[in-house]
């Protein structure tokens, strides 16, 4: 008797290293598939935009937003630490690190609420305040205090804080495009918003004297306003209109021409 229990303790046991093997690979399955690779790309290239080349907030937002969403940050960090180092050198790399480290900590220490039916699983807004925010006034102390400084670090703060709720609440598309069935307005919005931003990464590049993110990002508002109707088109151009034309210092043109798309794509459909 005590053999055959033994016996299925020991079968028990080898189904249990088999689950946990199998778990293992579906998880690494998981890190590796077209999504991932597509939103390891988004990640690296929105952390190389800034607004006016003072503004860096997109790289700590899409980590954060990652973070929020329960997906596994770690190749994130690694695509959002390295655009950063690229775009905006040490010094902007060391900002971003730093901001990082005590998002982490302060998660650490101050548990996250969790909240089930959301895009945003874990509320890290206020983290991600705070980190920014921290991390701007630290460079005060070095330099001379400004009035200037001060107003400059609680509007990065606060353009971070909005670009993580945008980016926590339509990374889903990317990653259960396919799966999903059908998103909200919002997610449509804000994942062509997060789009747009990483294609502006390629401002620099010109092909005959066109510009590939001009190209790409008006095809983007074709495509919302072709596959979802007129609503989505116009929001959506108006939108990343609006938000190409801060981060480049465009002229207000831009935000017509993208709502002129929308009603292109009508008409093709």
């Amino acid at each position: 008797m005590f053999q055959n229990i033994i016996d299925e303790e020991i079968k028990e046991d080898k189904s249990s290293d088999t689950d946990n093997k199998k778990r293992r690979i579906i998880n690494l399955k998981n890190l590796f598939s077209v999504s991932d690779f597509i939103l390891y790309a988004i990640s690296f290239m929105v952390s190389m935009v800034s607004f006016k080349g003072e503004f860096a907030p997109f790289g700590l937002a899409m980590f954060a937003a990652v973070c929020s969403n329960r997906i596994p940050a770690g190749f994130v960090y690694i695509a959002t630490s390295l655009g950063t180092l690229i775009g905006f050198g040490p010094g902007g790399f060391l900002n971003y690190l730093l901001a990082t480290l005590l998002f982490i900590v302060m998660t650490l220490i101050f548990r996250p609420k969790f909240q089930e039916d959301r895009n945003e699983k874990q509320k890290l807004g206020l983290y991600v305040l705070i980190s920014s925010f921290i991390v701007q006034v630290g460079k005060m102390f070095f330099t001379m205090f400004l009035v200037y400084d001060l107003l400059v670090s609680v509007v990065f703060a606060i353009l971070t804080y909005i670009f993580y709720k945008i980016f926590a609440n339509s990374i889903t598309v990317i990653k259960d495009y396919g799966i999903k069935q059908a998103f909200t307005v919002e997610e449509v919005i804000g994942a062509s918003l997060l789009l747009s931003i990483a294609i502006y990464s390629l401002h620099g590049l010109n092909i005959f004297g066109l510009s590939i993110s001009n190209i790409l990002s008006i095809m983007l508002v074709l495509f919302l306003g072709w596959k979802n109707g007129m609503l989505i088109g116009a929001t959506s151009g108006i939108t990343i209109g609006m938000v190409l034309g801060i981060i480049g210092s465009s002229s207000p043109i831009l935000v017509a021409s993208y709502a002129i798309s929308r009603n292109d794509s009508r008409n093709i459909k």
